[in-house]
């Protein structure tokens, strides 16, 4: 005899399983990983980003000790990398809430960052990117 518990088990399990097992249809991605030094010392800890635009998400990596890894769409990217370091508060806002210990600014210049220029295409296969960057 079905029951009410069985009832609403059985949609459950029939979607589970059509919805498993399945080939993922999302965009086909590859490795990326490299180093990233600030000027001759490994760049400690950051965040590189590989951007194709507004169509396609962005991509972030952390950087850690001078080196990043993970999975990155296929395709022409912009690079953008950032470090991050403690910065005052703006003016009038210092001990206001979400302002309490300070804030985090961005302490390589906008030509690593939100003026870059620097790209790479992400293939299938291996891709190994160094990227060396500077204060000024």
């Amino acid at each position: 005899m079905l029951n009410w518990k069985n009832a609403l088990a059985l949609p459950a399990v029939l979607l589970v399983a059509l919805g498993c097992g399945g080939k993922a249809d999302g965009p086909k991605t590859a490795v990326a990983k490299g180093t990233v030094k600030l000027g001759d010392a490994p760049l400690l800890a950051g965040t590189i980003t590989f951007d194709e635009g507004p169509t396609v998400p962005a991509v972030e990596l952390a950087i850690k000790d001078g080196k990043y890894e993970g999975p990155v769409t296929l395709g022409k990217k912009t690079v953008r990398i950032t470090a991050m370091k403690a910065g005052k508060a703006p003016p009038g806002m210092a001990g206001m809430p979400g302002y309490e210990n300070g804030t985090q600014v961005n302490y390589l210049p906008a030509k690593y960052n939100t003026a870059s220029m620097e790209t790479r295409e992400v293939k299938d296969g291996s891709n190994e990117f160094d990227f060396k960057v500077t204060e000024k």
